[in-house]
């Protein structure tokens, strides 16, 4: 029986109610090289994840998407779930779209929490990028924040840098940790070291990607990664289309853009 929860104009559609063994939860959302919405795409793909919900919400974007065979959606977050034998069960967020306003981040953000805590999640991985302004040099890092300490420790292992000026994170990536703490859940933001001029950041997300399988031991073959990139990468280039065509007719002639590029999101 579908199930419709809603918190006002966003709504959560459960297709089932999976009963899982102490689930740890994973976001990946667009963002900065769309580093968490390609990582786990990939994951969700890679280890034949189930989908059993939606969410959607006046606050994204305010058009829909017409893929190759001509056939339209709007635009949505996904919510999957992988049951793993002996190993803790994982909760999965994908989505193209994130709120175009504050008010619908927090929003939400307390509805998809609610709902993790219901189904006895108390550990979240959330996946952005970490946006330099200039080509990297070398391998990229991984940027780790943490809700405590003790949650730090747990990752001294991966190779998470923990040194960095991180000041802010924007969107989803810091508000569900941050929302998620009031619901006595913990958790690591992994931010992706990425130029923040790429479409997708291929580099960046893999290293991601590596983090979480040392962490949780998935046995990630990353092959048919750079094919999940380019699919992805397709989607948000018709999404930045309507985006910049949008942004051009509210704009008037001759007058430039006043936004910044904030550095890293969620």
């Amino acid at each position: 029986m579908v199930e419709h929860r809603e918190k006002d104009s966003t709504k959560l559609i459960i297709e089932e109610n999976p009963d899982l063994e102490n689930p740890i939860f994973i976001e990946g959302l667009t963002g900065i090289g769309h580093i968490g919405r390609t990582a786990v795409s990939y994951l969700i793909d890679h280890k034949d994840a189930k989908k059993f919900g939606e969410l959607i919400s006046d606050h994204f974007p305010h058009w829909a998407i017409v893929n190759d065979n001509k056939e339209l959606d709007i635009l949505k977050n996904e919510l999957y779930y992988l049951e793993r034998d002996e190993k803790r069960d994982i909760v999965l967020l994908v989505g193209d779209a994130q709120s175009l306003d504050p008010q619908g981040h927090y929003e939400i953000a307390h509805l998809i929490v609610e709902y993790l805590d219901e189904l006895g999640v108390k550990d979240l991985i959330t996946i952005g990028g970490y946006g330099t302004g200039e080509p990297i040099d070398g391998e990229p890092k991984v940027f780790g924040v943490t809700t405590s300490d003790r949650e730090k420790e747990q990752y001294k292992d991966l190779e998470i840098d923990f040194d960095h000026s991180v000041g802010q994170i924007i969107g989803a990536t810091g508000l569900l940790l941050g929302i998620g703490e009031r619901f006595d859940m913990e958790g690591i933001a992994l931010l992706g070291e990425t130029p923040g001029f790429l479409v997708s950041d291929p580099k960046a997300t893999e290293a991601v990607l590596e983090k979480i399988d040392g962490l949780l031991e998935l046995d990630i073959d990353f092959e048919n990664l750079e094919e999940k990139i380019d699919e992805s990468e397709e989607i948000i280039k018709k999404i930045k289309q309507i985006h910049d065509q949008v942004k051009g007719q509210k704009e008037k002639p001759g007058e430039k853009s006043k936004s910044k590029d904030l550095g890293y999101i969620g």
